[in-house]
Protein backbone atom coordinates (compact mmCIF):
# COMPACT_ATOMS: atom_id res chain seq x y z
CA UNK A 1 0.00 0.00 0.00
CA UNK A 2 1.35 3.09 -0.87
CA UNK A 3 2.08 5.92 1.75
CA UNK A 4 -0.22 9.34 1.91
CA UNK A 5 3.06 11.28 0.72
CA UNK A 6 3.08 8.95 -2.36
CA UNK A 7 -0.39 9.96 -2.95
CA UNK A 8 0.32 13.79 -3.05
CA UNK A 9 3.90 14.14 -4.13
CA UNK A 10 4.82 16.16 -7.52
CA UNK A 11 7.49 14.46 -9.05
CA UNK A 12 9.31 17.38 -11.24
CA UNK A 13 11.68 16.41 -13.67
CA UNK A 14 15.00 18.10 -14.22
CA UNK A 15 16.58 18.52 -18.26
CA UNK A 16 19.91 20.26 -16.92
CA UNK A 17 20.55 23.31 -20.03
CA UNK A 18 22.57 22.07 -23.04
CA UNK A 19 25.71 22.76 -21.24
CA UNK A 20 25.58 20.70 -18.38
CA UNK A 21 27.98 17.82 -19.08
CA UNK A 22 25.12 15.61 -17.56
CA UNK A 23 21.69 16.93 -19.30
CA UNK A 24 21.93 13.38 -21.30
CA UNK A 25 22.88 10.93 -18.12
CA UNK A 26 19.90 12.25 -16.46
CA UNK A 27 17.24 11.88 -19.23
CA UNK A 28 18.81 8.10 -19.67
CA UNK A 29 17.67 8.30 -15.52
CA UNK A 30 14.52 9.33 -15.81
CA UNK A 31 14.08 7.49 -18.96
CA UNK A 32 15.38 4.41 -16.87
CA UNK A 33 12.59 4.77 -14.26
CA UNK A 34 9.76 5.58 -16.45
CA UNK A 35 10.16 2.29 -18.24
CA UNK A 36 10.70 0.78 -14.79
CA UNK A 37 14.03 -0.33 -15.36
CA UNK A 38 15.11 1.15 -11.32
CA UNK A 39 18.34 -0.86 -11.10
CA UNK A 40 19.28 1.38 -14.25
CA UNK A 41 17.48 4.27 -13.06
CA UNK A 42 19.51 3.80 -9.16
CA UNK A 43 22.91 3.72 -10.87
CA UNK A 44 22.23 7.06 -12.81
CA UNK A 45 20.40 9.16 -10.23
CA UNK A 46 22.17 8.41 -7.35
CA UNK A 47 25.41 9.66 -8.00
CA UNK A 48 23.41 12.58 -9.66
CA UNK A 49 21.76 12.81 -5.99
CA UNK A 50 24.61 12.84 -3.66
CA UNK A 51 26.54 15.88 -6.25
CA UNK A 52 22.78 17.79 -5.52
CA UNK A 53 20.63 17.31 -7.87
CA UNK A 54 16.85 18.39 -6.34
CA UNK A 55 15.03 16.42 -8.90
CA UNK A 56 17.32 13.46 -8.67
CA UNK A 57 16.97 13.44 -4.46
CA UNK A 58 12.93 13.68 -4.97
CA UNK A 59 12.94 10.20 -6.86
CA UNK A 60 15.39 9.13 -4.77
CA UNK A 61 12.96 9.67 -2.17
CA UNK A 62 9.90 8.20 -4.15
CA UNK A 63 12.36 5.32 -4.98
CA UNK A 64 12.91 4.12 -1.47
CA UNK A 65 9.52 5.16 -0.15
CA UNK A 66 7.67 2.60 -2.16
CA UNK A 67 10.04 0.20 -2.44
CA UNK A 68 10.87 0.25 -6.17
CA UNK A 69 14.11 -1.67 -7.00
CA UNK A 70 15.22 -1.03 -3.07
CA UNK A 71 13.75 -1.87 -0.19
CA UNK A 72 10.82 -0.03 1.50
CA UNK A 73 12.75 2.58 3.81
CA UNK A 74 10.70 5.80 4.54
CA UNK A 75 13.55 7.01 6.68
CA UNK A 76 16.02 7.07 4.38
CA UNK A 77 13.26 8.28 2.08
CA UNK A 78 12.69 11.03 3.82
CA UNK A 79 16.57 12.26 4.29
CA UNK A 80 16.11 12.37 0.40
CA UNK A 81 13.27 14.96 0.37
CA UNK A 82 15.11 17.07 3.13
CA UNK A 83 17.63 17.49 0.88
CA UNK A 84 16.21 18.48 -2.12
CA UNK A 85 13.33 20.75 0.47
CA UNK A 86 16.27 22.38 1.49
CA UNK A 87 16.73 23.84 -2.13
CA UNK A 88 13.38 25.67 -1.57
CA UNK A 89 11.22 23.50 -4.13
CA UNK A 90 7.83 24.56 -2.08
CA UNK A 91 5.82 21.15 -3.23
CA UNK A 92 8.80 19.19 -1.58
CA UNK A 93 8.61 21.44 1.45
CA UNK A 94 5.18 20.88 1.59
CA UNK A 95 5.36 17.03 1.36
CA UNK A 96 8.06 16.99 4.09
CA UNK A 97 5.81 18.94 6.00
CA UNK A 98 3.20 16.06 5.75
CA UNK A 99 5.65 13.24 6.52
CA UNK A 100 6.69 14.87 9.94
CA UNK A 101 3.15 15.99 10.87
CA UNK A 102 1.64 11.97 10.18
CA UNK A 103 5.00 10.37 11.87
CA UNK A 104 6.31 8.92 8.35
CA UNK A 105 9.57 8.10 8.56
CA UNK A 106 10.45 9.88 11.16
CA UNK A 107 8.95 10.74 14.60
CA UNK A 108 5.12 12.75 14.47
CA UNK A 109 6.40 16.05 15.24
CA UNK A 110 3.65 19.16 14.77
CA UNK A 111 6.43 22.11 15.54
CA UNK A 112 8.63 20.64 12.43
CA UNK A 113 5.82 20.25 10.02
CA UNK A 114 4.31 23.59 10.58
CA UNK A 115 8.32 25.00 9.70
CA UNK A 116 7.96 23.04 6.71
CA UNK A 117 4.26 24.49 5.53
CA UNK A 118 5.69 27.79 6.80
CA UNK A 119 8.33 28.03 3.75
CA UNK A 120 5.60 26.55 1.10
CA UNK A 121 2.67 28.54 2.03
CA UNK A 122 4.71 31.51 2.16
CA UNK A 123 5.71 30.96 -1.30
CA UNK A 124 1.91 30.60 -1.93
CA UNK A 125 0.97 26.94 -1.70
CA UNK A 126 -2.37 26.85 -0.83
CA UNK A 127 -2.52 23.16 0.33
CA UNK A 128 0.21 24.45 2.63
CA UNK A 129 -1.46 27.78 3.67
CA UNK A 130 -4.68 25.52 4.62
CA UNK A 131 -2.60 22.96 6.45
CA UNK A 132 -0.76 25.47 8.72
CA UNK A 133 -4.21 27.47 9.31
CA UNK A 134 -5.39 23.49 10.83
CA UNK A 135 -2.12 23.66 13.13
CA UNK A 136 -2.80 27.21 14.39
CA UNK A 137 -6.87 26.43 14.80
CA UNK A 138 -6.15 23.85 16.90
CA UNK A 139 -2.90 24.75 18.10
CA UNK A 140 -0.98 21.57 17.39
CA UNK A 141 2.84 22.02 18.66
CA UNK A 142 2.55 25.92 18.54
CA UNK A 143 0.40 28.29 20.42
CA UNK A 144 -3.21 28.31 19.32
CA UNK A 145 -3.84 31.27 17.22
CA UNK A 146 -7.30 32.12 15.60
CA UNK A 147 -6.42 34.87 14.00
CA UNK A 148 -3.69 33.58 12.04
CA UNK A 149 -5.50 30.20 11.14
CA UNK A 150 -8.48 32.58 9.89
CA UNK A 151 -5.14 34.37 8.01
CA UNK A 152 -3.85 31.54 6.54
CA UNK A 153 -7.76 29.98 5.39
CA UNK A 154 -8.13 33.36 3.52
CA UNK A 155 -5.52 32.94 1.62
CA UNK A 156 -6.09 29.20 0.72
CA UNK A 157 -9.57 30.15 0.18
CA UNK A 158 -8.37 33.51 -2.67
CA UNK A 159 -6.81 30.30 -4.32
CA UNK A 160 -10.42 28.21 -4.34
CA UNK A 161 -8.86 26.31 -2.13
CA UNK A 162 -12.39 23.98 -1.04
CA UNK A 163 -11.92 23.12 2.36
CA UNK A 164 -10.30 25.84 3.19
CA UNK A 165 -13.41 27.95 1.99
CA UNK A 166 -15.51 26.18 4.45
CA UNK A 167 -13.54 26.55 6.94
CA UNK A 168 -13.22 30.07 6.57
CA UNK A 169 -16.99 29.92 6.96
CA UNK A 170 -17.13 28.35 9.94
CA UNK A 171 -15.18 30.66 11.45
CA UNK A 172 -16.99 33.61 10.03
CA UNK A 173 -20.58 31.70 11.45
CA UNK A 174 -19.19 31.04 15.33
CA UNK A 175 -16.49 34.46 15.56
CA UNK A 176 -14.03 32.25 15.87
CA UNK A 177 -10.73 34.50 15.60
CA UNK A 178 -13.22 37.15 13.84
CA UNK A 179 -16.21 38.83 14.77
CA UNK A 180 -19.47 36.91 13.60
CA UNK A 181 -20.49 37.76 10.01
CA UNK A 182 -23.33 35.72 8.50
CA UNK A 183 -23.06 36.75 5.04
CA UNK A 184 -19.41 36.26 5.15
CA UNK A 185 -19.81 32.48 6.50
CA UNK A 186 -22.69 32.48 3.55
CA UNK A 187 -20.36 33.64 1.23
CA UNK A 188 -17.58 31.24 1.70
CA UNK A 189 -20.52 28.08 2.57
CA UNK A 190 -21.62 28.83 -1.12
CA UNK A 191 -18.33 29.05 -2.95
CA UNK A 192 -16.87 25.86 -0.85
CA UNK A 193 -20.34 23.77 -0.96
CA UNK A 194 -20.35 24.71 -5.46
CA UNK A 195 -17.29 22.26 -4.87
CA UNK A 196 -18.81 19.84 -3.38
CA UNK A 197 -17.42 19.74 0.66
CA UNK A 198 -20.44 18.06 1.85
CA UNK A 199 -20.20 19.86 5.37
CA UNK A 200 -20.61 23.29 3.51
CA UNK A 201 -23.67 21.47 1.74
CA UNK A 202 -25.07 20.50 4.80
CA UNK A 203 -24.10 23.87 6.64
CA UNK A 204 -25.92 26.29 3.54
CA UNK A 205 -28.85 24.49 3.68
CA UNK A 206 -29.06 25.35 7.29
CA UNK A 207 -28.90 28.51 6.38
CA UNK A 208 -31.99 27.91 3.94
CA UNK A 209 -33.46 26.92 6.86
CA UNK A 210 -33.24 29.35 8.83
CA UNK A 211 -33.13 32.25 7.38
CA UNK A 212 -29.32 33.88 8.39
CA UNK A 213 -27.97 36.36 6.09
CA UNK A 214 -30.82 35.34 3.38
CA UNK A 215 -34.62 34.70 3.02
CA UNK A 216 -35.80 31.34 4.29
CA UNK A 217 -36.02 29.13 1.48
CA UNK A 218 -36.81 25.59 2.80
CA UNK A 219 -37.06 23.80 -0.96
CA UNK A 220 -33.20 25.03 -1.18
CA UNK A 221 -32.71 24.03 1.98
CA UNK A 222 -33.80 20.50 1.09
CA UNK A 223 -31.93 20.28 -1.95
CA UNK A 224 -28.57 21.20 -0.24
CA UNK A 225 -29.00 18.96 2.32
CA UNK A 226 -30.14 16.08 -0.17
CA UNK A 227 -26.79 17.09 -1.88
CA UNK A 228 -24.86 16.39 1.16
CA UNK A 229 -26.97 13.05 2.56
CA UNK A 230 -25.97 11.16 -1.02
CA UNK A 231 -22.29 11.94 0.16
CA UNK A 232 -22.92 10.23 3.00
CA UNK A 233 -22.96 13.26 5.79
CA UNK A 234 -25.30 11.49 8.89
CA UNK A 235 -26.42 14.68 9.33
CA UNK A 236 -28.16 15.82 6.45
CA UNK A 237 -29.84 12.35 6.48
CA UNK A 238 -31.30 13.01 9.72
CA UNK A 239 -32.22 16.32 8.43
CA UNK A 240 -33.94 15.27 5.25
CA UNK A 241 -35.96 12.44 7.02
CA UNK A 242 -37.56 15.19 9.69
CA UNK A 243 -37.61 17.71 7.35
CA UNK A 244 -41.27 19.05 7.08
CA UNK A 245 -43.15 21.72 5.05
CA UNK A 246 -43.34 23.92 8.61
CA UNK A 247 -40.32 23.30 9.98
CA UNK A 248 -40.09 24.23 14.01
CA UNK A 249 -37.24 27.12 14.15
CA UNK A 250 -34.25 25.22 15.74
CA UNK A 251 -30.81 27.05 16.60
CA UNK A 252 -27.64 26.37 14.38
CA UNK A 253 -26.12 23.45 15.45
CA UNK A 254 -21.61 24.27 15.38
CA UNK A 255 -20.59 22.70 11.64
CA UNK A 256 -17.87 20.11 12.26
CA UNK A 257 -13.88 21.75 12.93
CA UNK A 258 -12.74 22.15 9.52
CA UNK A 259 -11.98 19.36 7.55
CA UNK A 260 -12.13 16.00 9.67
CA UNK A 261 -9.88 14.13 7.28
CA UNK A 262 -6.99 15.97 8.61
CA UNK A 263 -4.46 17.42 6.37
CA UNK A 264 -2.95 16.84 3.64
CA UNK A 265 -5.41 14.03 2.83
CA UNK A 266 -8.68 14.81 1.53
CA UNK A 267 -8.23 17.83 -0.86
CA UNK A 268 -10.67 19.53 -2.91
CA UNK A 269 -11.76 18.13 -6.46
CA UNK A 270 -11.51 20.70 -9.26
CA UNK A 271 -14.58 19.93 -10.98
CA UNK A 272 -14.04 22.47 -13.97
CA UNK A 273 -10.95 21.81 -16.75
CA UNK A 274 -12.18 24.58 -18.56
CA UNK A 275 -9.98 24.69 -21.96
CA UNK A 276 -7.04 23.05 -20.31
CA UNK A 277 -5.76 20.54 -23.23
CA UNK A 278 -6.45 16.79 -23.01
CA UNK A 279 -5.09 13.85 -24.31
CA UNK A 280 -6.69 14.49 -27.81
CA UNK A 281 -4.24 17.11 -28.14
CA UNK A 282 -1.35 15.22 -27.51
CA UNK A 283 -1.99 12.72 -29.79
CA UNK A 284 -3.16 15.14 -32.52
CA UNK A 285 0.37 16.51 -32.57
CA UNK A 286 3.44 15.50 -35.16
CA UNK A 287 5.17 12.85 -33.61
CA UNK A 288 8.59 14.29 -34.08
CA UNK A 289 7.47 17.46 -31.97
CA UNK A 290 8.46 18.22 -28.15
CA UNK A 291 6.77 19.66 -25.65
CA UNK A 292 8.17 19.78 -21.37
CA UNK A 293 6.93 18.16 -18.86
CA UNK A 294 6.75 20.31 -15.63
CA UNK A 295 5.08 17.38 -13.09
CA UNK A 296 3.69 14.48 -12.40
CA UNK A 297 0.98 13.70 -9.90
CA UNK A 298 -1.17 11.32 -8.72
CA UNK A 299 -4.82 13.30 -8.56
CA UNK A 300 -6.64 14.90 -11.71
CA UNK A 301 -7.65 17.86 -9.15
CA UNK A 302 -3.46 18.50 -8.09
CA UNK A 303 -2.68 19.24 -12.05
CA UNK A 304 -5.78 21.18 -12.65
CA UNK A 305 -4.67 23.11 -9.49
CA UNK A 306 -0.99 23.56 -10.64
CA UNK A 307 -2.09 25.01 -14.14
CA UNK A 308 -4.04 27.32 -12.08
CA UNK A 309 -1.77 28.30 -9.46
CA UNK A 310 0.62 28.96 -12.50
CA UNK A 311 -1.36 30.87 -14.92
CA UNK A 312 -0.81 28.62 -17.08
CA UNK A 313 -4.02 27.49 -19.19
CA UNK A 314 -3.80 28.35 -22.52
CA UNK A 315 -0.26 26.93 -23.61
CA UNK A 316 -0.40 23.74 -20.92
CA UNK A 317 -2.13 20.30 -21.10
CA UNK A 318 -2.34 17.23 -18.77
CA UNK A 319 -2.22 13.74 -19.77
CA UNK A 320 -3.41 10.57 -17.80
CA UNK A 321 -1.12 7.57 -17.87
CA UNK A 322 -0.80 4.59 -16.32
CA UNK A 323 2.83 3.64 -15.00
CA UNK A 324 3.36 0.20 -12.92
CA UNK A 325 -0.52 0.11 -12.68
CA UNK A 326 -0.36 3.57 -10.78
CA UNK A 327 -2.45 6.16 -12.62
CA UNK A 328 -0.49 9.42 -13.36
CA UNK A 329 -1.45 12.85 -14.33
CA UNK A 330 1.48 14.70 -15.93
CA UNK A 331 1.29 18.40 -16.83
CA UNK A 332 2.74 19.59 -20.48
CA UNK A 333 4.02 22.61 -21.15
CA UNK A 334 4.23 24.41 -24.98
CA UNK A 335 4.90 22.59 -28.58
CA UNK A 336 8.11 22.81 -29.86
CA UNK A 337 9.49 21.51 -33.68
CA UNK A 338 12.84 20.43 -32.31
CA UNK A 339 14.98 18.94 -29.31
CA UNK A 340 17.05 22.41 -29.48
CA UNK A 341 14.28 24.79 -29.89
CA UNK A 342 12.30 22.51 -26.50
CA UNK A 343 15.59 23.58 -24.33
CA UNK A 344 15.52 26.43 -25.46
CA UNK A 345 12.05 27.07 -24.07
CA UNK A 346 12.80 26.07 -21.12
CA UNK A 347 14.49 29.83 -20.48
CA UNK A 348 11.61 32.01 -21.76
CA UNK A 349 9.63 30.01 -18.89
CA UNK A 350 8.82 31.52 -15.82
CA UNK A 351 10.97 31.49 -12.78
CA UNK A 352 8.82 29.47 -10.64
CA UNK A 353 8.88 27.10 -13.39
CA UNK A 354 12.40 27.12 -14.51
CA UNK A 355 13.08 26.10 -10.30
CA UNK A 356 10.69 23.38 -11.25
CA UNK A 357 13.73 22.17 -14.36
CA UNK A 358 11.21 21.08 -16.88
CA UNK A 359 11.63 17.70 -18.57
CA UNK A 360 11.66 17.72 -22.77
CA UNK A 361 9.37 14.80 -23.70
CA UNK A 362 9.24 13.73 -26.94
CA UNK A 363 5.61 13.64 -28.53
CA UNK A 364 5.96 10.29 -30.12
CA UNK A 365 6.78 8.79 -26.61
CA UNK A 366 4.12 10.59 -24.75
CA UNK A 367 1.76 9.04 -27.92
CA UNK A 368 2.97 5.20 -27.28
CA UNK A 369 2.61 5.98 -23.24
CA UNK A 370 -0.81 7.44 -23.86
CA UNK A 371 -2.25 4.77 -26.01
CA UNK A 372 -0.87 1.91 -23.84
CA UNK A 373 -2.59 3.82 -21.00
CA UNK A 374 -5.82 3.78 -22.83
CA UNK A 375 -5.82 -0.09 -23.35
Amino acid sequence: MYSPLFKQILITILLVLPVALHADTFEEGMAAYESEDYERAMQILQPLAVQGNAQAQITMGIMYDNGLGVPTDPARALDWYIKAAEQGIPIVQHDVGVKYFQGIGTKQDYLKAARWWKLSSDAGLADSQFNLGLIYYRGLGVQKDLKEAMNLFHRAAEQEHAQAQYSLAVMYAFGQGVEKNYPEALNWFQKSAAQGVAQAQYNLGIFYENGYALEKDEKKAAEWYRKAASQGLSEARDKLAQFSPEPEPKPEAEPDSPVQAGPAENFATVADTGTIKKEDWVMSQPADTYTLQLSSVLNESDALRFIRTHNIESNSAYVRVIIKDIVRFNVLYGKYDSLANARMGIDSLPSELQQLKPWVRNMAKLQDLIAKSQQ
